[in-house]
């Protein structure tokens, strides 16, 4: 059987073995997260960035020693303070002021369908998350990529449940009107609407337990896994 169709052991499992020194279940760990990871980067900032900030984020997860409520989660987590922290230092880069709860990604990065190559509907809605403030991008696409739960999506982001909720209402509303802005054709519009739904649920088949990722693209794969360190 091949390590990525072991889906009967926990991450909790697979992590205590990684650092007991088991680099064959660090590496099966590393493979089930890896597009989770690399999804949250992908339409924030440019593919080798994503791919440097997603190397980061899955190298610090494994270095975790206290035990979690859900590792995805936890990396979630490290991945939004990896991509806070990068912003930050673009924005002082370009002497802007660097307010995340009011940055639009697409404000910040030039020329953004150089590196989303999609069908027409999946470009408009990739282009119109992207127009919406950097807040409301990360709720809408926590729920609708990785099917998370309000709580889930609190844990991430560090907020609170009822701002989530909130979050979430607000932007289905103003990803709405994004949608309008680029592209008026009232058919489009609902398609490209429709394409959120089924993108949701072809993402939440690959998240389920017991179906794995699809295999990671050349151009997608991450570095090798480091060595483990001695403890």
């Amino acid at each position: 059987m091949d390590d990525c169709d072991d889906v009967t052991r926990t991450d909790e499992e697979l992590l205590a073995a990684w650092r007991a020194g088991d680099a064959k279940d660090g590496k099966l760990l590393w493979q089930r997260h890896s597009r989770s990871v690399q999804r949250f980067f992908r339409n924030k900032v440019p593919w080798p960035v994503a791919m440097d900030l997603a190397q980061r984020t899955i190298e610090s997860g494994l270095r975790l020693s206290q035990p979690v409520r859900c590792f995805r989660s936890y990396l979630l987590g490290i991945a939004k303070h990896q991509l806070f922290d990068h912003l930050r230092s673009e924005q002082r880069k370009q002497r802007r002021e660097a307010d995340l709860e009011t940055l639009v990604i697409d404000d910040t990065v030039t020329n953004p369908e150089q590196w989303v190559s999609a069908k027409r509907e999946k470009r408009v809605l990739l282009h119109a998350l992207r127009c919406l403030p950097l807040p409301i991008q990360l709720v809408l696409e926590l729920r609708y990529w990785e099917r998370l739960s309000d709580r889930e999506i609190a844990e991430v982001l560090d907020m609170p449940i009822g701002t989530v909720k909130t979050r979430i209402a607000t932007g289905r509303v103003e990803l709405r009107a994004a949608i309008v802005r680029l592209d008026a054709s009232p058919d489009r519009l609902q398609s490209t609407l429709d394409s959120l739904e089924s993108w949701a649920s072809r993402t939440q088949a690959i998240a389920t337990p017991g179906v794995p990722d699809p295999p990671l693209e050349p151009r997608d794969t991450l570095r090798p896994l480091p060595p483990l360190q001695p403890r």
